[in-house]
């Protein structure tokens, strides 16, 4: 046999095998790159996926809540807060501003504070929201609604000849049994009840034709009032007593939160009363114990419910929510309608004919960098207001806010220093101040326009 057989015949020399041995590694090293950034991906989209939906759950309650803004007969100025207001504690400082906040704090029934995410927004909304409205006879209500009354609710009101509402069946329609339930803690936290007079259920001037043709839904004179204890309506068709002066109630009686208090007025004939509720959202980091130490780089958004005057029981609504921004449909012009205004021309950036991205562009304010925050005098005209609670007949009291848009920021819990996208390292909502979590995060986008659902317009 040739030496050259027997070459061919030996197999691989040493340094053959370690070439091989190294493009080995190198090709197996490349695919577990591929491996790790491929699962990596995933489990920032799976982040992601459940960032947004958990927003969409936050968003679906705000949306609820913010329809039923008003629910009850309130003013549009106390049922839509641009501002924490000025006589109640549980958001302070009072008088504090909603729009890209700073120091602001929110007090909860559990004992902690939370630290509202400076640069977001907030927003307060008041209404019969979480329980029934009732409705009211000349058999029913309560003597006056002033002081401290019993207010005395029946299953069926109304005539048999002329027309009846049913309140309650207990079979179809329980809601004496869920008011009861929803009451069932008001001994440790205090509740609100609202009570809608059926005497003075136009104000003159906002049942008016505007110049534009429209008429406005008018709104009744109403009183609020607080319960310490849970109601009884289910076993004895009532509310309890309901203390209709004190601090708290008369708050929610002026027109305006930023101004002081109105004392009750006498009530003879109710037309309808529901528990009163007074909510709030907001961003924060969990403020518990049990928190984890990089809490601040976790925001959530919260649902505060007051209860009582200087608390509010709070649930968190979304994790890893990183701002908020809120912008507000005024129609300042009395068109009947959210416009663009005139004089901004549509641009291959700004397109739409009923919004604009613009300052000063539209009536959504303030949805633009430079735009400044609209004041609760806005949301009502005819001002100054008359004094005297619920409104002299010369005023107008015209809501003026329609509708409400959100926007929220959610991001992926971990960062992936790897991802360059778009948004990576922040995104800027309309207005906000609001500083980006640091790091490297995907992050989502959801805007949402709501029309209040009890101030209108109807031709």
């Amino acid at each position: 046999m040739t030496a050259a057989a027997r070459r061919r015949e030996a197999g691989f020399t040493l340094i053959e095998m370690i070439v091989v041995t190294l493009l080995l590694a190198i090709a197996m090293l490349g695919l577990l790159a591929v491996f790790d950034a491929s699962a990596r991906i995933n489990k920032n989209e799976s982040d992601v996926a459940d960032a947004q939906g958990a927003v969409r759950y936050g968003v679906y309650q705000m949306t609820r809540v913010i329809r039923m803004a008003g629910s009850g007969g309130l003013y549009v100025t106390q049922a839509v807060l641009n501002h924490a207001d000025a006589g109640l504690d549980g958001v302070l400082p009072r008088s504090a501003s909603y729009d890209n906040t700073g120091g602001v704090t929110v007090t909860g029934t559990d004992g902690f504070t939370y630290a509202v995410r400076p640069g977001t927004d907030m927003i307060e909304i008041r209404g019969v929201i979480n329980s029934p409205l009732i409705g009211f006879d000349a058999q029913s209500g309560c003597n006056g609604c002033t002081g401290s009354q019993s207010l005395n609710a029946l299953p069926i009101i109304g005539d048999p000849l002329i027309g009846q509402h049913v309140n309650n069946d207990n079979a179809n329609r329980p809601q004496f049994a869920a008011i009861d339930a929803y009451t069932s803690a008001a001994a440790t936290n205090p509740m609100m009840v609202i009570v809608a007079d059926g005497n003075t259920d136009l104000h003159a001037g906002c049942s008016d034709p505007t110049p534009g043709g429209v008429t406005r839904y008018p709104q009744p004179a109403y009183n609020v009032g607080v319960i310490t204890n849970p109601t009884t309506l289910g076993t004895s068709n009532t509310f309890g007593a309901v203390d209709f002066g004190g601090t708290l109630g008369p708050r929610f009686n002026a027109e305006l939160p930023s101004g002081g208090s109105e004392p009750a007025i006498p009530i003879q004939k109710v037309r309808r009363a529901g528990v009163l509720d007074d909510i709030v959202f907001f961003i924060a980091p969990d403020p518990s114990p049990t928190a984890p130490a990089d809490a601040a780089n976790h925001p959530a958004l919260w649902q505060g419910t007051r209860r009582g005057s200087a608390a509010f029981s709070v649930e968190r609504l979304a994790d890893d929510v990183e701002d908020m921004q809120i912008a507000y449909g005024v129609d300042g012009n009395d068109d009947g309608a959210v416009t663009r205004l005139s004089g901004c021309p549509l641009t291959a950036n700004d397109p739409d004919p009923n919004f604009s991205n613009q300052d000063g562009c539209d009536e959504w304010v303030p949805n633009g960098p430079g735009e400044a925050p609209v004041n609760d005098v806005d949301f009502q005209s005819q001002n100054p207001f008359v004094a005297g609670h619920p409104g002299n007949a010369v005023a107008r009291h015209c809501p003026r806010l329609h509708g409400v848009m959100i926007s929220l920021l959610a991001k992926s819990r971990d960062q992936d220093p790897t991802y360059r996208g778009p948004y990576a390292t922040g995104y800027k909502l309309m207005n906000s101040t609001a500083t980006p979590v640091t790091g490297t995060f995907r992050r989502r986008v959801q805007t949402l326009k709501i029309n209040l659902r009890n101030y209108a317009f109807q031709g």
